[in-house]
């Protein structure tokens, strides 16, 4: 960056002033921010509604207060009244929604997986591994004597492709 760019032309403020933007905001853009020129001159402010003494005191009867209400209002676009009507959520309420949000495989599945006996971590691992997410919940696990046996047969393959391999060599 250079120095040159945190200075402002009279032409410039004039041109942020034709979009909406008073100087110190500019300069604020510019200078605090870092934002291109470009974009400081032509990003038009953010449009604040004027918040009515009437809707400030309903929201704090119902125990919202006047930065919530503010927020709702000019940051998430609700109308007046639902801001300061709707209740507050409690901490395990909000908890809960975001899990529930940044859940990475659906609840229904995980409650499959636990009724046919498989671990989460069971769950999770098979379908890292590639699994059909159908299927990693439904089939269940083997147990400790299949692992087994399984192991065992893969074993005398191996080495019957070892010894196999040897005869051939001589």
């Amino acid at each position: 960056m250079n120095l040159y760019d945190f200075y402002i032309t009279p032409d410039e403020y004039e041109q942020a002033a034709k979009n909406g933007i008073r100087p110190a905001l500019l300069e604020v853009r510019i200078r605090s921010l870092g934002w291109p020129k470009s974009k400081a001159i032509n990003t038009p402010p953010h449009k604040k509604k004027r918040l009515s003494s009437n809707w400030i005191k309903l929201a704090e009867q119902n125990g919202i207060c006047y930065s919530t209400f503010k927020h709702r209002v000019n940051q998430l676009g609700w109308d007046p009244e639902r801001a300061a009507t709707q209740p507050l959520q409690d901490r395990r309420a909000q908890a809960k929604y975001a899990y529930e949000r940044s859940r990475k495989y659906p609840a229904q599945y995980l409650e499959l997986a636990r009724q046919n006996g498989i671990n989460e971590r069971t769950f999770h691992r098979r379908i890292k591994s590639g699994w059909d997410i159908e299927k990693a919940a439904t089939r269940p696990p083997m147990t400790g004597r299949e692992c087994g046996l399984l192991t065992k047969e893969k074993r005398e393959k191996e080495l019957q492709f070892i010894f196999q391999s040897k005869k051939f060599k001589r």
